[in-house]
């Protein structure tokens, strides 16, 4: 499903209802919708599911996804410099070229990702933090920190 510029804004302000406890307030959902080049920078969906939706070629810088749901997601060339992804599911993710520098990923889960070509330098991980099977955060740039 397409979202319009106005569909985005209206669920994103319902999302932000929803997380601070208004009754109008409506957690966003969009399972499997097509979000390419979305700019959605700096905006809070905090635990908010975006299961198989494509964000290819989005731009998420600083946006916060803390515990989003975006197992399957397409992210390919997505920009997600600055952005909070912090106990995020990304399982099956597709980020290939994506832009994760500076991301926070502690407690992420990137099993079966695909990270090729994506970007990590000074990206944050901690020991919750689950990579696909022989991916090694350290020489990609990825910075342990168990704060």
């Amino acid at each position: 499903m397409r979202y319009t510029y106005e569909d985005l804004q209206t669920i994103i302000e319902k999302h932000k209802k929803y997380l601070s406890g208004d009754s109008d307030g409506e957690k966003a959902v969009l399972k499997s919708a097509e979000l390419y080049g979305a700019n959605l920078p700096y905006v809070i969906l905090k635990g908010a599911d975006f299961e198989n939706t494509s964000f290819k070629r989005a731009l998420l810088w600083g946006t916060d996804l803390e515990g989003a749901n975006l197992n399957g997601t397409n992210m390919k060339r997505a920009m997600l410099e600055d952005a909070n992804l912090k106990d995020a599911q990304l399982i099956g993710a597709y980020l290939k070229n994506a832009n994760l520098n500076h991301a926070d990923l502690r407690g992420a889960n990137l099993t079966n990702a695909v990270l090729d070509d994506a970007t990590f330098k000074n990206a944050q991980f901690d020991e919750k933090t689950i990579w696909p099977i022989d991916f090694d955060p350290i020489t990609v740039g990825a910075i342990f920190s168990n704060k």
